[in-house]
């Protein structure tokens, strides 16, 4: 979602996904009168701008790509298997949201991903962050987060420290270790190429 705070200082946090964000938007809502974009989960400047009108100062965090490729194939992972748990405690689930909680889906797609990173990964889709943060006024780096986070910080004029929320489970924290082959290595520099470019990153 994209967070408006108006007063102290008018801006609009802009949530990449699986970018840390949100810790920024738990912080936010603890220490500020928020609005938020509605059924849009990861809303682009445009698109929060038709929910919220004037954004003010849009901001951002971006993160190192092989990173993210990390992040996301082992939430999906986490995700899988939550929806079949939670489905096996409340059937009911399956009949509310069939699409979210159908346990035989969630297994085949459990499946796929158990064949690994880089199977997984020389088939998947995920959005470069470029799509979200090329239209921000300010970007930040998760890898440096609490020192770049200040910027925001003195804006607001709230310097109370940014927790760490919706971490996923039993990954590396070293992305590194995923990748066992140049050629993984090189699908995702060519796939977030202007990530790498425009964010300064490298393997």
């Amino acid at each position: 979602m994209a967070t408006l705070v108006k007063e102290p200082f008018h801006c609009t946090f802009i949530h990449i996904p699986k970018t840390g964000g949100n810790s920024v938007t738990n912080w936010l809502r603890e220490n500020f009168e928020i609005q938020v974009s509605k059924g849009k989960q990861h809303a682009k400047v445009p698109q929060a701008q038709n929910m919220l009108g004037d954004l003010g100062l849009t901001y951002c965090i971006v993160r190192n790509p092989w990173d993210y490729t990390v992040s996301y194939y082992n939430f999906l992972i986490y995700l899988s298997k939550a929806y079949i748990k939670e489905a096996e405690q409340d059937p009911n689930l399956i009949i509310k949201k069939p699409n979210k909680y159908n346990i035989e889906q969630n297994k085949l797609r459990l499946l796929e991903l158990e064949k690994g990173f880089d199977v997984w990964l020389a088939n998947m889709g995920r959005p470069a962050q470029i799509k979200w943060a090329g239209s921000c006024d300010h970007v930040m780096k998760l890898e440096n987060i609490n020192e770049d986070f200040k910027f925001i910080q003195d804006k607001l004029n709230c310097h109370k420290p940014l927790g760490v929320a919706n971490k996923t489970p039993d990954r590396d924290p070293d992305y590194r270790k995923y990748y066992t082959s140049q050629q993984s290595i090189d699908i995702v520099a060519r796939k977030y190429a202007l990530d790498i470019k425009e964010f300064g990153y490298d393997f």
